[in-house]
C-alpha cells in the first residue's frame, strides 16, 4: 500500500507526524505523487465528515511532497483552478530540462517545465492564481486559502542524473528545509554523501579485482590445478595488411550491428519476456540483446578469422570432460565467493557496491532461481565474446594490450548508442528518440540509454576478464561461463519485476 510508510512513521513515539515529508524519483515520483493524492483525498473526506481542520489534517499525514523526475499530470488537467481542489500539502516539482522520459509524463519537455500550459494550470489549481502564464524556478507560489505552496526546480539534467547530483540533492535539502524546517539547519551546499558514493566505488572496484587473484588462488589447489595450462593460449599473427584490416573491420562491424540491433532486440525481450516465467521488467529485453549480439559476433568472427573447425585448440575451446565440469565449479565458486562479499559488506557495515546506475547488490534466495532462467541468453553472449577475445591474443602483443583491445571492442555497442542517443541534446535540447510520437518507441528510447549505461564498464571488465582468465586457464570456458553467471546475478538483482516469484 502506498500509504504504508506514512502510516508507519505516523505511530512512532518520535516522529512529529505533523512533519511527515515524501519524496522519490521516477517511478518514486510517481508514488510520491499518488501518496499525496491519496492523504489530500483522506483528509477532504474527514472535513466532508465533519471533522474539525485539525483532525482531518491528522487524516491527512503528508505536509510536503516533492515529485523529483516525473509529473503530475493528473493534477495539472483539472479545471477547478480557485486553488481548492490542489493537494493538501506543500508540493515541488523537479524536473531535468534533458529529462527523457518528460515528454510522456507531462505532455511537454522538460525545458518546457515552467512554460507549458500544463504547469500554467497547475498553478491555478494548486495555488488559485491563473494570472500566471510562466512560473520562475526556485521560486514559491502560495495559496492565500490553506497557506500551502507550490515550486519549479528545473536543472540542466537528464533523467539518470538527477539522483546522482549535487544541483538536486541541494535542491531537495532546501525543499525540507522550507517546507518543515530542521532543528540546526545547515545550507543545502552542505553535502557529504558523495563521499559516501566514492567509498562505494572504491568497494565496486575491489569486487573486480577481487576475481582473478582468488581464480589464482584456487587454481593453485590440487583440485584446480589440472584447469592450468601447459603452454599460453597463442594465436598466429596477423601478417599481412588485407588480415589485420579484415580483424579490424569486423571487430567494428560487430559493434555497430549490435548497436543497430540494440532497440529492435530489447523491445523483443519487452514484449514477449515479460511473464510468470520470466517476471522481471527489462531482464528478458537484456537477455535477448545479449543473444543477439553473440550471434551477430560470432558471424563476424567467422568472416574476420575463417572457418573455426579444426582451430578449437588456438582459440581455446578444446577441453576434457572433467576440465569442463571442474571449470564449471571454479566459476560458481568465485561467483559465490565474490557475492559473499557482498552480503558481508551488507551484514556488517549496511552498505554495498555501487557508483550511480552501476551497482551490486544482496538479493533474495528466489532470485536465484530466477537468474537461473536468464542465464541461457547470457551465457550465448559471454562464451561467444571469450571467443571473440581469444583473438586478441596475438603473438607479440603485450598482456595490456591485448586486454586494453578487447575491452574497447566490447564497449563499442553501448558507447556508440549513447553518444548517438545524447549529441542531439547539444543541438536541439531532445535525445535522439525525444520527437518520437510512438509512445513505444518513445519510451525505450528514454529507457535503453539508462539501461546501457552501467553495461558500458561492465563489458569493459568483461574483456578484461576475458583475457586475464584465459592467460591463468588456457581456454575460453572460465571468463566466459563467469562473466554470464556474474552479470546475470548483477542483472536480475538490480531489475524491477511485474510478476511475483
Amino acid at each position: 500500500k502506498i500509504q504504508g510508510a506514512e502510516e508507519y512513521l505516523s505511530s512512532l513515539d518520535f516522529v512529529d507526524s505533523s512533519k511527515i515529508g515524501v519524496t522519490g524519483h521516477s517511478m518514486g515520483g510517481g508514488f510520491t505523487n499518488a501518496t499525496a493524492a491519496y492523504y489530500t483525498s483522506q483528509e477532504r473526506d474527514a472535513l466532508a465528515r465533519g471533522y474539525t481542520a485539525l483532525e482531518a489534517k491528522a487524516a491527512g499525514k503528508v505536509a510536503a511532497a516533492l515529485i523529483v523526475g516525473n509529473y503530475p499530470l493528473a493534477l495539472s488537467k483539472e479545471t477547478d483552478l480557485t486553488g481548492s481542489s490542489g493537494y493538501l500539502c506543500d508540493l515541488g516539482i523537479l524536473a531535468g530540462k534533458y529529462d527523457e522520459f518528460y515528454p510522456g509524463m507531462s505532455d511537454y519537455y522538460g525545458y518546457e517545465l515552467l512554460t507549458n500550459p500544463n504547469t500554467q494550470n497547475l498553478l491555478a489549481v494548486q495555488t488559485g492564481n491563473a494570472d500566471l502564464t510562466q512560473a520562475q524556478e526556485a521560486t514559491w507560489y502560495e495559496n492565500s486559502a490553506n497557506g500551502y505552496g507550490l515550486i519549479f526546480y528545473n536543472p540542466s539534467e537528464f533523467h539518470a542524473q538527477n539522483h546522482f547530483s549535487l544541483q538536486t540533492a541541494g535542491y531537495v535539502t532546501q525543499f525540507f528545509d522550507d517546507t518543515l524546517g530542521a532543528p540546526n539547519p545547515l545550507p543545502a551546499s552542505n553535502q557529504l554523501w558523495w563521499l559516501k558514493e566514492l567509498f562505494n566505488l572504491v568497494g565496486l572496484i575491489g569486487f573486480f579485482a577481487f576475481l582473478v587473484p582468488f581464480t589464482s588462488l584456487l587454481l593453485d589447489l590440487p583440485f584446480f590445478a589440472e584447469l592450468r595450462p601447459g603452454a599460453q593460449l597463442s594465436v598466429p599473427p596477423l601478417r599481412t595488411g588485407n588480415a589485420k584490416t579484415r580483424y579490424l573491420v569486423t571487430n567494428l562491424t560487430s559493434g555497430i550491428l549490435c548497436a543497430v540491433f540494440l532497440i529492435p532486440l530489447l523491445m523483443l525481450g519487452y514484449l514477449l519476456m515479460i511473464t510468470p516465467f520470466w517476471p522481471q521488467d527489462t531482464s528478458g529485453g537484456i537477455g535477448i540483446w545479449s543473444l543477439g549480439s553473440g550471434l551477430l559476433s560470432l558471424l563476424m568472427l567467422r568472416i574476420g578469422y575463417g572457418r573455426l573447425k579444426g582451430n578449437s585448440a588456438e582459440l581455446g575451446l578444446k577441453t576434457t570432460r572433467r576440465a569442463f565440469g571442474k571449470t564449471i565449479l571454479l566459476a560458481l565458486t568465485v561467483t559465490a565467493a565474490a557475492f559473499t562479499l557482498v552480503f558481508a559488506a551488507d551484514y556488517f557495515f549496511q552498505t554495498d557496491f555501487r557508483f550511480w546506475t552501476l551497482d551490486i547488490r544482496i538479493f533474495s534466495a528466489p532470485k536465484i532461481w530466477v537468474a537461473i532462467k536468464y542465464l541461457p541468453f547470457f551465457l550465448v553472449y559471454y562464451i561467444i565474446n571469450s571467443i571473440c577475445a581469444s583473438r586478441h591474443h596475438i603473438t607479440g602483443w603485450s598482456e595490456r594490450r591485448q586486454a586494453l583491445t578487447a575491452a574497447a571492442f566490447n564497449m563499442t555497442a553501448p558507447v556508440l548508442f549513447l553518444l548517438l542517443t545524447y549529441i542531439p541534446v547539444l543541438f536541439t535540447k531532445t535525445t535522439l528518440f525525444g520527437g518520437i510520437s510512438n509512445p513505444l518507441i518513445a519510451s525505450a528510447g528514454a529507457l535503453i540509454p539508462i539501461l546501457l549505461i552501467p553495461f558500458v564498464p561492465i563489458l569493459g571488465i568483461a574483456g578484461y576478464l576475458n583475457v586475464k582468465l584465459q592467460k591463468l586457464t588456457g581456454t575460453i570456458w572460465l571468463p566466459g561461463l563467469l562473466n554470464a553467471l556474474l552479470v546475470t546475478m548483477i542483472t536480475v538483482a538490480n531489475t524491477s519485476f511485474s510478476y511475483p516469484y
